[in-house]
């Protein structure tokens, strides 16, 4: 007695389950009429003779005529191996395909609706953290710039908690845009920096770099640095958006 799990083999080669009924009623009964199919599967005429079709197509059945009757006739089961490759070779030009099409549609995506993703850190562990963030997303990111909004109140406490940010950043040639609100700053190589006069900083410094924006500012309660990264696209773009417009008009 045939197993069952025939069925999903077939059905893995893209056969219905109807087309897998009527393929094996005909390797069971011999040659045989569209009236005797139907009456053998107990599917109807019409899609018993849709199913035989589909049968032919794929190299599974074919048909003869006898007197003024049409018979049809199962392909020997060995014929399965040559359905099983030519869906390999379908897949695997596909998937050839498939690699290019990915590629042009990413550079089109826009990311859908995507809910902001808040992180909030806390302390100059957690200032080293988003830190870190930035240089690990910009290593991942084929656009090698980011843009900062740098406060003389917050700066030099932020670099305390990592101090060889900026040479990482040089070793990794990235490269930064900064607007500097308050007095101080300097470059220190692929950088570009303008200034916003003031006599004191802003309270938040901002980075804003592919996809995310971190602010990081001192709490007036304990006199620790905080920082939150969000994530999304859409806030993003709006953020560079603005900040290439400020640095246009310095």
């Amino acid at each position: 007695m045939m197993e069952r799990s025939y069925e999903e083999i077939l059905e893995s080669l893209g056969l219905s389950p109807k087309e897998i009924k009527v393929y094996v009623t005909l390797l069971k009964e011999g040659p045989s009429s569209v009236r005797q199919l139907a009456a053998a599967t107990g599917i109807n005429r019409g899609t018993v003779y849709d199913a035989l079709k589909n049968l032919q197509a794929t190299g599974l059945a074919r048909f003869y005529n006898k007197e003024t009757k049409q018979y049809f006739v199962a392909a020997e089961p060995g014929k399965l191996r040559e359905l099983a490759g030519k869906r390999i070779d379908d897949l695997t030009r596909a998937q050839e395909r498939l690699n290019n099409v990915i590629a042009e549609l990413e550079s089109v995506y826009d990311g859908g609706v995507q809910e902001p993703v808040v992180r909030m850190y806390e302390g100059a562990e957690g200032v080293g953290a988003i830190l870190t963030d930035v240089l690990t997303t910009m290593q991942a990111s084929k656009d090698k710039e980011y843009y900062v909004y740098s406060s003389s109140s917050v700066r030099d406490a932020l670099y305390t908690a990592f101090p060889d940010y900026t040479k990482q950043r040089l070793l990794n040639s990235i490269r930064v845009k900064n607007i500097s609100i308050g007095k101080g700053g300097s470059t220190a190589g692929l950088d570009e920096r303008k200034w916003i006069p003031a006599t004191e900083g802003a309270p938040t410094y901002i980075l804003i770099y592919a996809s995310k924006v971190a602010n990081i500012f001192l709490d007036k309660r304990t006199g620790e640095l905080m920082g939150l990264i969000v994530e999304n696209k859409g806030i993003y773009e709006t953020q560079k958006l603005l900040f290439l417009s400020l640095w246009e008009r310095i």
